[in-house]
C-alpha cells in the first residue's frame, strides 16, 4: 500500500506518494498557490479542491487502496452551512481582519475588553489579528445574519476531507490549538471564550486523533487521516524529538521552536501542541521568505522592466546568491519589519547606512542575510528553555533548505552545535504520523 500526503502551504501545494513499508517517496507534484483559484470568483477554495483532486486522479495507477495524510497551514478556516454549503470563503492567517476599525477603535482592541487574559492564556497563543478567532469575531459583525444560520467550523484541510468524503471529520489538536480557540489544559475547545466571542453558535467539530474518514472514490479506497498543523509536521519530519534541540523552521513565515515535556506558558512565546505528549514552545512571524520576496519582487521587475521578458524566480535567485557570495561583510543597515512580526513593533522596513560605494546588490543581500540571523538570535533568547544546552540545530522550510549563506549566518551564534537541513520534511512528518497513529497500531 501507498500513502499520499499532501501538504497545503501559503506559497505551494505540495504533494507525494510515499511507498509505506520504506518511506521511500515515489513520485512529487508541485503547484504555486498564486495559481490556485484565480479562474474563480466565489468560492475560492475551489481551485484547492481541483488541484488537490487532480493530484488524486494522478496517482490512482499506483494502487487501489490509500491512506492519505494532509497537513495545513496554520490558524486558516472555512463555514459552511450543516449541508457543506459554503458560508465563508477561506480565512487564512494573512486575513488580518482584526487589525480593521470597529467605530472609533480596533477590532482587536475591542476583543481585549471582552476577553480575560486567562481564557486567552490557555490557548498558547495571544488573540491577535489573522487567527481564527479573531477574524470570526470580525466577521460576524460585518455579517451578523450568520448567526441566524447552522454553521460548521472547519480548518482548510478538514474541509477538502469533508468535500471528498461527505463526512465531518475530527480535528486534530494541533490545528484546534492554532484556531485560538482551544484549551490546552483541558485538551478541548475553550468555551469559555467562545461563549465570550459570542461563537456559540458555531459548531466546532470533535477534537482527537487516529480516526480516519475511509471512502472509496473514483473506484479506490481512501483512509482520509485526520488533518495536522504543517509546522507541526515538518518538524516531526525534521526528527525534531528532544529538549535540546533548537529549530529554526524558514518558509514563508517561520518559527523558532524547542520541544518542552510540560505544559508551559508564557508572554513571550506560544504553547502548542506537538506529538507523543509533548509540547512547542515557540516564536512564528520572524520576518522570513514573506519578508525576502519585498526585494526579491523588487529586483524581479527591474530585470524585467529592462529585458523587457520574464525571469525565471529561480535563475534570479540564483543570481542574488552568487553576489552575495562575492561580497564583503556587509555596511548596510536594514529592517525587515514590512508587516506586524514579532521582532518589533514597527510594520514598516527601511535600508540605512548607505554610502556612496556600499550600496550594491550584494551587500544588500548580504546585509539583509546578516539581519535576519539577529532578529533569530534576538527571539531565541524569548524562549523558556536555557538554550546554552543546545546540542543540535534543526533547520527546515524552503527557504533553508535553499540558503546556505542564511544558514551559516544563523550557525555562526550556535559554534558548537551539529546542524541539520531537513529534505522533504513536511511529507515525512505527514507519513511519519500515519505510520505511528495508524499502521503500527
Amino acid at each position: 500500500m501507498y500513502t499520499i500526503v499532501i501538504d497545503c502551504g501559503t506559497s505551494f501545494l505540495k504533494a507525494a506518494l510515499i511507498e509505506e513499508r520504506t518511506g521511500e517517496i515515489v513520485k512529487k507534484v508541485c503547484q504555486s498557490t498564486a495559481k490556485l483559484g484565480k479562474n474563480f470568483q466565489f468560492p475560492k477554495i475551489q481551485g484547492v479542491i481541483e488541484a488537490v483532486e487532480a493530484i488524486l486522479y494522478g496517482l490512482q495507477n499506483y494502487d487501489n487502496e490509500f491512506y492519505v495524510g494532509i497537513s495545513t497551514e496554520m490558524h486558516g478556516f472555512i463555514l459552511t452551512d450543516l449541508e457543506g454549503s459554503i458560508l465563508c470563503d477561506y480565512v487564512s492567517w494573512k486575513d488580518e481582519w482584526a487589525l480593521g476599525k470597529s467605530g472609533d477603535t480596533c477590532y482587536l482592541d475591542e476583543i481585549g475588553t471582552i476577553v480575560d487574559l486567562d481564557d486567552v492564556r490557555i490557548t498558547g497563543m495571544p488573540m491577535k489579528a489573522g487567527i481564527a478567532s479573531s477574524n470570526l469575531y470580525v466577521l460576524l459583525d460585518r455579517e451578523p445574519q450568520l448567526r441566524e444560520k447552522q454553521v460548521r467550523f472547519y480548518t482548510l484541510g478538514d474541509y477538502l476531507i469533508y468535500y471528498l468524503t461527505g463526512k465531518v471529520p475530527i480535528i486534530h489538536p494541533t490545528n484546534a490549538a492554532a484556531s485560538g480557540l482551544y484549551d490546552l489544559k483541558k485538551e478541548e475547545w475553550n468555551w469559555q471564550l467562545i461563549n465570550k466571542l459570542k461563537l456559540d453558535f458555531i459548531q466546532f467539530p470533535e477534537v482527537g486523533e487516529g480516526k480516519a474518514v475511509e471512502t472509496i472514490w473514483n473506484g479506490d479506497i481512501y483512509h482520509f487521516c485526520e488533518a495536522i498543523g504543517d509546522q507541526q509536521a515538518a518538524l516531526l519530519g525534521s526528527d525534531f524529538d528532544d529538549t535540546n534541540m533548537l529549530s529554526f523552521n524558514l518558509g514563508t513565515g517561520s518559527q523558532v521552536s524547542v520541544l518542552n515535556r510540560q505544559l508551559t506558558f508564557g508572554s513571550k512565546f506560544q504553547t502548542r501542541p506537538f506529538f507523543h505528549g509533548m509540547y512547542l514552545n515557540t516564536i512564528p512571524h520572524v520576518p522570513c521568505g514573506r519578508a525576502l520576496n519585498v526585494y526579491v519582487h523588487f529586483f524581479k521587475e527591474l530585470i524585467e522592466t529592462y529585458n523587457g521578458e520574464s525571469i525565471n524566480e529561480q535563475k534570479l535567485w540564483n543570481m542574488l546568491l552568487e553576489l552575495t557570495e562575492k561580497s564583503m561583510e556587509p555596511e548596510l543597515e536594514v529592517d525587515m519589519s514590512f508587516f506586524p512580526n514579532s521582532v518589533t513593533n514597527r510594520v514598516m522596513g527601511h535600508i540605512g547606512n548607505i554610502s556612496e560605494t556600499n550600496f550594491t546588490v550584494g551587500e544588500l543581500m548580504r546585509a539583509v542575510f546578516s539581519q535576519m540571523a539577529e532578529n533569530y538570535m534576538i527571539v531565541t533568547e524569548r524562549l523558556p528553555q536555557d538554550t546554552s544546552n543546545v546540542k543540535k540545530i534543526i533547520f527546515s522550510g524552503g527557504v533553508a533548505n535553499k540558503n546556505r549563506l542564511l544558514r551559516e549566518s544563523i550557525m555562526q551564534h550556535f559554534s558548537d552545535c551539529e546542524s541539520v537541513v531537513a529534505n522533504d520534511e513536511t511529507f515525512y512528518g505527514l507519513w511519519k504520523y500515519i505510520e505511528q497513529d495508524y499502521i503500527q497500531r
